[in-house]
């Protein structure tokens, strides 16, 4: 008799124990501090801040000096250089067409969907911070 209690009380435990590993609770949790200091807000100026000054604008890459496919990054002239504009390196794409992440050419060259895939060498970008590019671009891609 006893044993068979013990057999219904471990039956009953590991039937909860699988019920609560099958559930998928959204545990949403805010960013850490470090992943907010360092993945930006869907908004350009965040963009620039976070990713394009002191990931691309260096001498060599898409900065003043050597600029890779006259494509200066720089702040105060990345927006008017990305957005709407015809890329040189890949006729017929745009760099970034508002509204249209996926058919934007800044997306596929930062998911290695094109090549080269940029940052030129990696460390590429967290997918957290090309999510955020996209979502900018997707919102219209305003210069804000």
């Amino acid at each position: 008799m006893m044993l068979k209690i013990i057999l219904i009380t471990l039956s009953i435990f590991t039937a909860i124990f699988l019920a609560a590993g099958c559930t998928e609770e959204a545990t949403t949790q805010p960013p850490s501090e470090e992943e907010s200091e360092t993945i930006p807000k869907p908004l350009f100026s965040d963009i620039q801040d976070k990713v394009f000054t002191p990931i691309c604008d260096r001498p060599g890459c898409h900065g003043t000096t050597n600029t890779q496919v006259n494509l200066l990054l720089r702040e105060g002239e990345a927006y008017q250089n990305l957005v709407g504009v015809p890329s040189l390196l890949f006729p017929g794409m745009t760099r970034v067409i508002p509204d249209s992440s996926s058919k934007s050419l800044l997306i596929k060259i930062l998911k290695g969907e094109v090549s080269p895939r940029m940052p030129l060498d990696g460390p590429f970008l967290e997918d957290a911070i090309i999510d955020s590019i996209a979502k900018w671009i997707d919102n219209g891609a305003i210069n804000n």
